[in-house]
């Protein structure tokens, strides 16, 4: 088709519905439905079917696996329909809470990159959902002990930080190193469960002071830095950029298919389970809709979604972006900053396109913060480690190097 021949990723929504109800879950108007097969195919007759010689799927919801049989279904018929010589990789996000047996089986004889969302600590995790953690906690025991390569290879954690939470981050990274599992992501919330007050960056502040801590000592046990955030493998001073975009979605390589077979190209369009921040905003991101993944047009609409995407201010212009903290050009990490503009759409009552959620900017300014006092590591992939006695030797070299460099200016006047 038309437009779609240059896709290198496709997500398929396969369920509005979760067994969870997580307190900030910015899915925030689920529907009840699920994605018929003839859906399914279609959409990954797309992604088959596209000229890139390595392309990815995800299966997302809702819970995706609640729709288990679907996923085996799915991947089943993209191994044997593919043409020679093109890999697919797979991949999950799931709370973990059907991860049985059968399915980590499944998952793991396709080595589906499985992202289980937990918050980690007790204290944390029952914030987010009320009674959740000891489930997880034994799950997460069941998954090492019956199934250690998949533990070690393929389950990533996602952490979620919310303003209710950041007390209990560092104790979450903490937990989850004792638990054996070094594959930590740490992304903020999109929708706020409580109201974030701009003086609280020093409490964000010293969470991230420890959780370096403990992963720099896990990385000198290891060779392996756990926490992604702060994995700092770029050891050039970033090219200055007038108007740096704030994320990829207007490279047009991938789309996301919904429930109802609506094309998107980016999660915070998609409107089978969510609503927005204001009318002004919602009918903003309307305009980018694709329409049906059968539909005749969908090419043409694919091949202007970037140019369209450009015309929208909510993903441009990072230099005219704002928080309480400040005007986004003048923040020390304005180059290395990456801001979600879904974060945009989720202030409560605006329309403004370019005001920041004041989160979402706290935890980047402090993250970078500590990402820059990490030692240097090598670039290498994330799933590989090297001995440790190497990993230190080739840190120490990378921090010579870095201590003769000059110190950069400081940022933007918040006091990170």
């Amino acid at each position: 088709m038309y437009g779609l021949r240059g896709i290198e990723s496709l997500q398929v929504i396969l369920t509005s519905r979760c067994n969870l109800r997580c307190r900030y879950c910015y899915q925030n108007s689920k529907k009840r439905g699920r994605m018929p097969w003839k859906t399914l195919r279609a959409a990954l007759d797309l992604i088959l079917d596209s000229t890139p010689r390595e392309v990815g799927i995800t299966f997302t919801g809702g819970e995706p696996l609640l729709e288990f049989p679907a996923i085996r279904r799915a991947v089943r018929y993209a191994e044997r329909t593919r043409p020679p010589g093109k890999m697919v990789t797979y991949s999950i996000s799931t709370n973990g809470t059907l991860l049985t047996d059968e399915a980590i089986a499944f998952l793991e004889e396709y080595r589906v990159k499985t992202q289980f969302s937990f918050d980690g600590a007790a204290a944390a995790q029952n914030l987010r959902g009320p009674g959740t953690f000891s489930a997880l906690d034994r799950t997460l025991d069941r998954l090492r002990a019956r199934h250690p390569e998949f533990y070690e290879s393929h389950l990533r954690i996602a952490l979620t930080a919310s303003p209710l939470n950041v007390p209990y981050l560092a104790d979450s990274v903490g937990y989850f190193l004792r638990k054996k599992v070094d594959a930590i992501s740490i992304m903020p919330s999109f929708a706020s469960d409580a109201v974030w007050a701009i003086d609280r960056i020093d409490d964000l502040d010293s969470q991230f002071k420890r959780i370096l801590a403990i992963s720099l000592a896990h990385a000198r046990r290891t060779g392996k830095m756990p926490v992604d955030i702060l994995r700092n493998v770029d050891d050039r001073p970033p090219r200055p950029v007038a108007r740096p975009p704030m994320c990829g979605i207007a490279r047009g390589t991938g789309i996301i298919v919904d429930v109802d077979g609506e094309v998107y190209g980016c999660n915070l369009l998609v409107g089978s389970y969510q609503e927005f921040g204001s009318d002004s905003m919602r009918d903003r991101l309307n305009e980018l809709r694709m329409g049906r993944v059968d539909a005749p047009a969908l090419g043409r609409r694919f091949a202007s979604f970037p140019s369209a995407v450009k015309r929208e201010r909510i993903f441009n212009r990072k230099d005219k972006k704002y928080s309480a903290y400040g005007a986004c050009r003048d923040c020390r990490w304005f180059d290395r900053c990456f801001m979600c503009p879904a974060c945009i759409a989720r202030v409560p009552g605006s329309s403004d396109p370019d005001r920041v959620s004041d989160f979402y900017c706290a935890f980047n300014q402090v993250a970078l913060k500590y990402r820059s006092r990490a030692p240097l590591e090598p670039a290498l992939p994330e799933h590989l480690t090297i001995p440790p006695r190497l990993a230190e030797a080739l840190l120490q070299h990378r921090r010579t190097r870095a201590a003769r460099r000059s110190p950069r200016r400081e940022g933007n006047g918040a006091r990170v």
